[in-house]
């Protein structure tokens, strides 16, 4: 004997899934990828110099990523060009390197010269390394559009990604100053 089940739809109405939106809490200030997945420090007047400020985005794999801080001194201009060449035999845009110790990278002091920077009003600027470690990478969406460094700095405008050496990472990461501090620093400063 066969025999047809049939159901109506509003015997279910209340057994409804309700819409995303009502079933999970929704805050107001969403964080963005970089506050999700990057702790933020600050190295102040890099090498001695007033305002070369830079914000080293520190991500759980050990690698440094570098931005220019609020504060730094090109903030506010227009850059018309970078230069990559910091000297005959240093090309940063030839940075070479291969396997999982990143061997070839060019090695990098605090203060070294990642690019020089020429503005609109003729000024020029060089942009510093505010950690030690292997340039993994420069950003080369720099060399097309360099303002980006200005108006993204914490997303395409990085400058690059370095990675330390791991028995310095502790180390290197204690050395720079956290967002309170760095707040700090630039309201007593200003």
């Amino acid at each position: 004997m066969d025999q047809t089940n049939t159901y109506d739809i509003d015997d279910y109405i209340d057994l409804a899934i309700p819409p995303i939106e009502q079933s999970i809490e929704i805050p107001e200030k969403m964080e963005s990828f970089v506050e999700r997945y990057f702790e933020c420090r600050y190295a102040v007047n890099v090498n001695d110099k007033p305002t070369q400020d830079y914000c080293v985005l520190i991500h759980s794999n050990n690698l440094f990523i570098l931005t220019l801080a609020p504060s730094h001194s090109i903030m506010g201009k227009t850059i018309e060009k970078i230069d990559f060449q910091v000297s005959e035999s240093t090309d940063r845009m030839k940075n070479k390197m291969s396997g999982k110790g990143k061997r070839g990278a060019q090695i990098l002091q605090a203060g070294s010269t990642l690019f020089k920077v020429q503005c609109s009003n003729g000024e020029e600027y060089k942009i510093l390394s505010a950690v030690p470690g292997k340039l993994v990478e420069i950003n080369s969406k720099l060399s097309e559009n360099p303002n980006l460094m200005l108006t993204k700095p914490n997303d395409l405008g990085y400058i690059a990604v370095i990675l330390p050496q791991k028995q310095r990472f502790e180390k290197i990461k204690d050395s720079l100053i956290t967002k309170d501090q760095y707040m700090q620093i630039i309201n007593t400063t200003d």
